[in-house]
């Protein structure tokens, strides 16, 4: 018989300890291997997966996405664990899963490969209760699901010749900023404002390809200091970035955007010596408008980003005043090699929510920019931000408190350095509402849009500290601004929308929100939950809550009980609404 060869994500589970239960009591560890593979295989067949071997208390199971394996691997282990809450310890029973993805030869009813005899060895490798993926799984899945990871090393796994790079999945640790968004935009822009922009990623035209850590910070810099100017609309970054793999034409990119300019460029870095090429594109004759190129040094990197403002204002709007130009740039470092430092630390801080490796170097590259240049105020701003992730990573380091006091110091420090950093304010925010110092939270939110209104991110954050200090209404319009700027309408902006929609009264719009979101977590599903409950749609309420249980070990009344709202009436009706859901 003819093997056909596919491309398939494997999952192999076995139980933990299962001869030493079967030793002390054979029916019963029999009786709940039959419970808990009822639970097992119904989530694999919901997750689009198939089992295909089964031996005792081992599983093998294939799935078409790796991104449906993983997800199906996690909502196992939370089911497991919840399982095993509230019983004797000798009726708990423990699985390890081990996931990989490659090429597989499949028979009538079994697969055969590489690919599968790494997933089992994976699974002897992954903690008790826990997952281990292999580098092609983390490679596929890495900022496309709503979890963490911990970097295992090179594996040596029995009759593997060669060793595997694997990771270990971190559950209840979330990353959400730098989640990978929609394929496609979310939002439809009827017509382009005049003075509308999209900042392309620069390409990376070095021979090194570590230096696309430039291009990325070089163009998000461009597009922080075009969005301090009030004539111009530029999109985020997270929405123009999106077009880096894709062959779309400028009157394509336009019209999805809903933008009339895009602006191109290409970096080569040599050395010291960089070239920046550019080129000012009408998307709707899909003709050059302007286009330089720019010859200089690290130390003379700020004097090119204002050189490029200047001459994008003057072609966009078509006339300018020097000095509103001059306002647009945030304050340079007086060492440029701290720069080159930051924006490789941002490089790491973009994963800080994926492996507790690049949250530490982060860190570690924003303090060497502090050390370079102490007077450097985004040094010190994103040191602040990235602080806050090895506190996650790291409890064990630090006491009580201590992270968020050196969070503070740090930022505090900026905002003494350069109060006109919006990025700084907008850390300042967050640590303020975190502090449940309301009025602090919102001075210093409202100061991040007002010195940058082009920014997605800011205008989100803007919105959750107004529906948590109780304006869902003036929030709403923030998300409103947002969602224009990032048409892909991430996950945080479709949260907040249904935030602003259920504290208005409006159930039906803020469970149209909710049901949008693309990374379902315990947050936006506790939130479905009441909503459905607050029209009277019980059985829709309790079928959410089910689904939480799945993703999150969390419970639902400790997460509504901690929500920081201002007024703690607000905590207290939406406890009394999730009492009305029979669990």
């Amino acid at each position: 018989m003819e093997a056909e060869r596919k491309l398939s994500a494997i999952f192999a589970s076995d139980v933990v300890g299962f001869s030493k239960m079967m030793a002390n009591d054979e029916h019963k560890t029999l009786e709940l291997l039959h419970d808990r593979r009822e639970v097992i295989d119904d989530l694999i067949d919901n997750n689009g997966g198939k089992v295909f071997g089964s031996a005792g208390d081992s599983l093998i199971a294939e799935f078409a996405s790796p991104i449906k394996a993983t997800e199906c691997a996690v909502q196992m282990q939370n089911q497991m664990s919840a399982l095993n809450e509230g019983i004797p310890e000798n009726n708990k029973m423990v699985f390890r899963v081990g996931i990989n993805v490659g090429d597989v030869m499949a028979t009538k009813d079994n697969l055969f490969g590489d690919a599968v005899n790494v997933a089992a060895r994976l699974e002897s490798a992954a903690k008790p209760g826990g997952i281990c993926l292999s580098k092609a799984m983390f490679d596929m899945i890495n900022q496309k699901v709503q979890i963490s990871f911990e970097d295992a090393g090179q594996l040596e796994l029995k009759n593997i010749p060669q060793p595997i790079q694997a990771y270990f999945v971190i559950l209840g640790l979330e990353s959400t900023r730098y989640l990978k968004y929609a394929e496609a935009p979310q939002t439809k822009i009827d017509e382009a404002e005049p003075g509308s922009l999209a900042v392309m990623l620069f390409k990376n035209l070095s021979n090194d390809e570590e230096q696309s850590y430039f291009c990325e910070g070089f163009s998000e810099d461009l597009i922080s200091a075009l969005s301090k100017y009030r004539n111009l609309m530029v999109v985020s970054g997270n929405a123009s970035f999106a077009y880096r793999e894709q062959k779309k034409s400028p009157k394509e990119i336009g019209k999805e955007l809903g933008v009339r300019y895009i602006l191109e460029g290409s970096v080569r870095k040599l050395g010291k010596r960089i070239r920046i090429s550019t080129s000012l594109i009408s998307c709707e004759r899909e003709n050059t408008v302007w286009s330089d190129n720019f010859d200089t040094t690290l130390d003379e990197i700020f004097d090119v980003q204002d050189d490029l403002v200047q001459k994008i204002v003057y072609t966009i709007v078509g006339r300018v005043e020097a000095d509103s130009v001059k306002q647009l740039t945030t304050k340079p470092p007086n060492n440029r090699t701290a720069y080159d430092l930051v924006l490789q630390g941002l490089e790491h801080h973009r994963k800080a929510g994926v492996d507790k490796e690049h949250a530490e170097h982060a860190v570690k590259l924003f303090e060497e920019a502090i050390e370079v240049d102490p007077n450097y105020a985004r040094a010190y701003a994103w040191r602040a931000c990235s602080m806050a992730w090895n506190g996650n990573w790291f409890p064990e380091r630090y006491k009580p408190g201590e992270v968020f006091e050196i969070c503070t110091q740090s930022v505090s420090k900026a905002l003494e350095l350069d109060p006109n950093d919006h990025e700084a304010h907008r850390i300042m925010g967050s640590i303020s509402l975190e502090n449940r110092d309301y009025e602090k939270a919102r001075l210093h939110h409202a100061r991040a849009v007002e010195l940058c209104p082009s920014d997605a991110y800011i205008l989100g954050k803007n919105a959750a500290t107004l529906i948590y200090y109780g304006e869902p209404e003036e929030a709403l319009e923030s998300v409103q601004k947002a969602v224009r700027i990032n048409p892909f309408c991430p996950d945080d902006l479709l949260l907040d929308e249904g935030l602003c929609h259920y504290w208005m009264g409006n159930f039906e719009e803020a469970i149209e929100s909710f049901q949008k979101i693309k990374m379902k977590g315990r947050n936006s599903l506790s939130y479905l939950a009441v909503a459905y409950a607050s029209l009277g749609e019980i059985d829709k309420a309790k079928e959410v809550l089910e689904q939480i249980a799945l993703k999150s070990r969390d419970s639902v009344e400790t997460f509504f009980k901690n929500e920081s709202y201002k007024d703690q009436t607000r905590n207290e009706k939406l406890l009394s609404v999730l009492e009305k859901i029979p669990t």
